[in-house]
């Protein structure tokens, strides 16, 4: 016989011992709840022992917040067994694995040498000398071209003929 959610939490809330084990009984065993566990711990870096693990203290602390009052019932219960699971994991993981070390294939780029990075700032110092050495139009123009402005804005802006004319005077200032 398959009870309701409100029957199971009252059975936990009700303090009788035998009627709390009975209802977390029929709780863990409904729909496979622990092969959902084991799944999700597996899937995200985990062991098989590691999602029964995670199963049993998720059990718990379900059991502890349904006493405490915590569960407030916005959501199924076992929506919120799942949500208990999912965190329960991730801090056994922190704690587990604490300070991992960041590897080169974590970046989504490539890493730069400092060498490249020095070499990068001198390039944009070299650049910066050489666009204050242009007319003060050039430097404008250079601006909004850097700030991706479309040529027919640069164009207004400037008091070019059209964009065709501001795009012939971008590259002549360049």
């Amino acid at each position: 016989m398959k009870y309701s959610e409100q029957q199971l939490i009252e059975a936990i809330q009700s303090g009788d011992s035998r009627k709390r084990d009975w209802a977390l009984y029929q709780f863990s065993n409904e729909d496979n709840l622990q092969g959902w566990v084991l799944r999700y711990v597996m899937e995200h870096g985990g062991s098989t022992e590691d999602g029964e693990d995670v199963f049993q203290e998720s059990l718990v602390i379900l059991d502890r917040n349904l006493r405490q009052g915590r569960f407030d019932g916005k959501s199924s219960l076992r929506t919120y067994f799942y949500a208990i699971a999912k965190w329960h994991w991730v801090t056994y993981r922190r704690k587990k694995d604490p300070v991992s070390e960041l590897k080169p294939e974590h970046h989504e780029g490539e890493v730069e040498g400092v060498e490249a990075q020095v070499f990068d700032g001198e390039l944009r110092d070299l650049l910066e000398t050489a666009i204050a050495k242009l007319d003060a139009r050039c430097q404008e123009l250079l601006r909004y071209y850097k700030l991706d402005y479309a040529l027919k804005e640069v164009a207004e802006l400037l008091g070019f003929s059209s964009p065709e004319m501001a795009k012939k005077q971008s590259y002549r200032c360049r």
